[in-house]
């Protein structure tokens, strides 16, 4: 299993209101096409403002199969037009086994 850990970083105050908005709308989209959300945090130390999630596949070819599958799905982009205000910059970092 790989694990893709993608972090955005909100503009101050926004990380609460990003949390909820993606809890209601993005979430319930996302999670049937990507499955396997292995846990949505946010930071405490360190950069601040931050929302981590983690994703777990089974392959580098099975993340980008349900990536690719994502924009074209009911709802998504009108979820992305109403978050990105919030977003500040945002990260993916593909994690392996060690």
């Amino acid at each position: 299993m790989i694990v893709e850990m993608r972090i955005y970083t909100c503009h101050v105050g926004q990380a609460g209101p990003y949390i909820q908005l993606y809890r209601e709308k993005g979430l319930p989209i996302q999670e049937p096409i990507q499955g396997n959300l292995l846990g949505m945090y946010q930071s405490e130390f360190g950069p601040m403002n931050q929302v981590i999630l983690l994703w777990g596949y089974d392959s580098e070819e099975d993340r980008r199969e349900r990536r690719a599958r994502l924009p074209d799905t009911p709802g998504w982009m009108e979820f992305m037009r109403e978050a990105a205000p919030m977003i500040q910059s945002e990260e993916s970092r593909l994690l392996k086994p060690a």
